[in-house]
């Protein structure tokens, strides 16, 4: 459990990382790639942290039917480098429209090393070592993204995913057995019970 709110933790640094009215709540179709670049760019780690945090969640709200909750983290580092590079040429564009120009039904075909994330289990992430926290903080805001594109929602709320997570921290912990995936469902979408 206490590693899944370290992830939390280090997904939250995404709210102090943008400009926003609410630090704790981002429309993402505002974001402008100038937004992001600037971020990106920072001298601060917990900046580029969140920039990084940003174009996970746009990949997991790109991400289409057919792609499922399969991810290939390595064609994602190539589809963020190439988000990354249209958005400084492009500045005036918003980032979900350069995100979908190269995440999505645009993105490379999935390789070998592709992972499912509804075969992952809670056991698997209760054991995360404390150095992976960031790498899970990444996952989960690929679920959230997943899940908000589901909701036809663009609202990154912190809030109500730092809440999603501490709630799923406690359901993985009871029930090592269930899939990271099904406890997403059950705390981050619109028809999860939440409890």
């Amino acid at each position: 459990m206490r590693t899944l709110l370290s992830a939390v933790t280090a997904a939250l640094l995404l709210a102090t990382s943008f400009n926003s009215a609410s630090a704790e709540t981002i429309d993402a179709s505002t974001l402008t790639c100038h937004d992001l670049i600037e971020t990106a760019a920072s001298s601060e780690k917990a900046s580029v942290y969140g920039a990084t945090v940003v174009l996970y969640w746009m990949a997991g709200y790109q991400a289409t039917a057919e792609q499922g909750t399969v991810v290939d983290f390595d064609n994602l580092s190539k589809e963020f480098s190439q988000t990354t590079e249209f958005c400084g040429q492009n500045p005036t564009v918003g980032v979900m429209s350069a995100s979908e120009k190269f995440m999505g039904e645009n993105a490379e075909d999935q390789t070998s090393k592709a992972i499912d994330l509804a075969i992952l289990k809670c056991e698997a992430v209760n054991t995360t070592k404390e150095d992976e926290t960031e790498g899970l903080g990444q996952i989960l805001m690929w679920l959230a993204g997943y899940h908000a594109s589901v909701a036809k929602s663009t609202v990154i709320d912190m809030d109500k995913f730092s809440e999603s997570v501490s709630k799923m921290a406690t359901y993985c912990a009871e029930n090592p057995q269930m899939g990271l995936f099904t406890a997403s469902e059950k705390f981050m979408s619109e028809e999860g019970d939440g409890e």
